[in-house]
């Protein structure tokens, strides 16, 4: 009696006083019903193996599973079973630590039902007891994602829909979260650096009334225009002339869409790609089309981005194509610029075999005008190897290598990739990566032979818009990342005015042999004088 007595007053007491009775997450009640969800999930809006059960109404979650899916996410946290207290700990902003565990249990349909047992481990966070719902299902421990979203800092929204939950990670600081009218792409910058590159099918724009739009191409071209506090004011959809998406530019006065077909037959009459030119509220205007003959191309946009640029009425569109087969029995890829004349909608260069302007392979396109010329960038494989930057008007051009790559001619991998290409009021400046070339014994179309891991070093190279002489080409490098525990995305190139540029990238801890284990962590940037070069306060980064 005397014991039960002190039991009871120890409860009391515990409640008395706030403090956990027991554990931090225990349940009252007895065992419940438990079902397999059928919700798609995605985090970042990539879709995750991740299984969950309804319980009363609300899906809950293995929290290991929740971990491992945010492993690589600004939310990633880790979880640790601290048996001796009986208690899970649950640490943010630490990657997750993998645990090895025997077969993978499958569950079956949600027709079959399971049995969740109340929770009876405590939950620390960062060392402080917490107390959300919690289920004990075939041992594991299981939460809603909401509360799990409380406390590593991601937002969780459900589309009754199209039966999905999104689970989106921490923003950085100013970043905003907007509701789009249709799917967004998915534009996660990674430590993966492709062989080629592809045409851009996200883009956003400023609109002279100070909202912004934001331009998808999948399988209709999604326009979702925000207010200045990026509230979605309003959607419209255009659906696409041809079945392949080529690119997107918002000119002076009117928005361009590049598209594009296939041409197997060589046939040299078939369209191979059509520029419709839209107003400013996106309502079709007219179009120019070019035919396989003329361009000598079967499947337009392949294997390159595609970038348009214009100065009066002369519109370029610098993209990439596979041309009709050879004498040697190949389709070879190159580039294939195309110049408009706006006024007419007609185009005025000669398109055919070859260009003066001939990069092959080319894998990236960028073009700004300089005056009347203009300016264009290509990551060439074979003629030439290099990132080469060619000026000229259409007929004639002025040439001069902005990094010459090693290896055989031809080979795919390069060991390269470029992110941006801009001018100042004096240079031509070009932002990409590189790995330590040194360390190749073989490039070929797959791999780079002795090359352990793909580690990348930041650079800046950039010319005098005057002399273009590779003499007086200067590359620096911004950051390095060879031979680091770390790992950095192909960086960008940002206007701020005509002598102020930003270069900024994305930093990955590495920690995995897997490009799907490294966790983002910072996002880098540094300023760039109108040479290309680095302020003189400014000192290198070393990862």
């Amino acid at each position: 009696m005397k014991q039960l007595l002190r039991k009871l007053l120890g409860l009391l007491l515990a409640l008395f006083m706030g403090t956990p009775a027991l554990n931090a997450t225990a349940n009252t009640g007895n065992p419940v019903p438990a079902n397999v969800s059928e919700s798609r999930i995605y985090v970042d809006g990539r879709e995750a193996r991740l299984t969950g059960f309804t319980i009363g109404g609300s899906t809950y979650f293995k929290l290991r599973d929740v971990a491992e899916a945010l492993s690589e996410t600004p939310s990633g946290f880790d979880v640790i079973w601290n048996a001796k207290g009986n208690a899970v700990e649950f640490i943010t902003d630490k990657p997750y630590t993998e645990q090895k565990s025997g077969a993978y249990t499958y569950y079956y349909a949600p027709s079959i039902e399971y049995t969740a047992q109340p929770g009876t481990s405590k939950l620390i966070v960062d060392g402080e007891p917490v107390a959300p719902i919690a289920y004990v299902i075939d041992g594991s421990n299981y939460f809603k994602l909401r509360d799990l979203g409380a406390y590593a800092h991601f937002d969780v929204e459900f589309s009754e829909e199209s039966d999905e939950i999104h689970i989106y990670s921490r923003l950085p600081e100013n970043a905003h979260r907007v509701k789009a009218a249709g799917n967004v792409a998915d534009n996660i910058l990674t430590p993966y650096y492709p062989r080629w590159q592809s045409p851009l099918t996200s883009n956003l724009i400023r609109n002279d009334d100070g909202t912004f739009s934001v331009i998808e191409a999948n399988d209709e071209i999604v326009i979702d225009t925000y207010d200045e506090d990026f509230q979605l004011i309003s959607s419209k959809k255009i659906p696409p002339e041809l079945p392949l998406f080529g690119g997107f530019y918002s000119g002076k006065s009117y928005h361009y869409i590049a598209y594009g077909q296939e041409n197997p037959e060589e046939n040299d009459e078939a369209e191979v790609i059509r520029i419709v030119r839209y107003d400013k509220e996106f309502n079709r205007i007219d179009s120019v089309s070019i035919q396989g003959g003329a361009s000598y191309t079967t499947i337009p946009f392949a294997h390159g981005s595609g970038r348009m640029a214009e100065s009066g009425n002369t519109l370029v569109f610098h993209t990439s194509r596979q041309r009709y087969m050879t004498e040697d029995g190949l389709n070879h890829q190159s580039q294939l610029t195309i110049m408009i004349d706006t006024s007419t909608m007609s185009v005025t260069n000669s398109l055919g075999k070859f260009q003066p302007n001939h990069v092959s392979h080319s894998f990236d396109q960028y073009v700004l005008f300089d005056g009347n010329e203009h300016v264009l960038l290509d990551h060439g494989d074979a003629y030439p190897r290099s990132i080469v930057l060619q000026k000229g008007n259409g007929v004639s051009y002025r040439e001069v290598d902005m990094f010459e790559i090693p290896g055989k001619i031809g080979a795919n991998m390069t060991g390269v990739s470029v992110g941006g290409f801009a001018e100042s009021s004096s240079h031509y400046i070009v932002a990409m990566n590189t790995i330590d070339h040194a360390l190749v014994t073989e490039y070929t179309s797959f791999e780079m032979k002795g090359l352990e891991r793909d580690q990348r070093d930041i650079l800046i190279a950039a010319v005098p818009k005057n002399n273009l002489n590779g003499n007086e080409v200067k590359v620096v490098t911004i950051a390095e990342y060879i031979d680091s525990d770390k790992l950095a995305s192909i960086p960008r190139l940002v206007r701020v005015n005509d002598d102020k540029h930003i270069v900024l990238w994305q930093e990955f801890d590495k920690f995995g042999e897997l490009y799907s284990q490294n966790r983002r962590s910072d996002l880098k940037y540094v300023f760039l004088d109108k040479g290309g070069g680095l302020p003189a306060a400014f000192k290198r980064s070393s990862a």
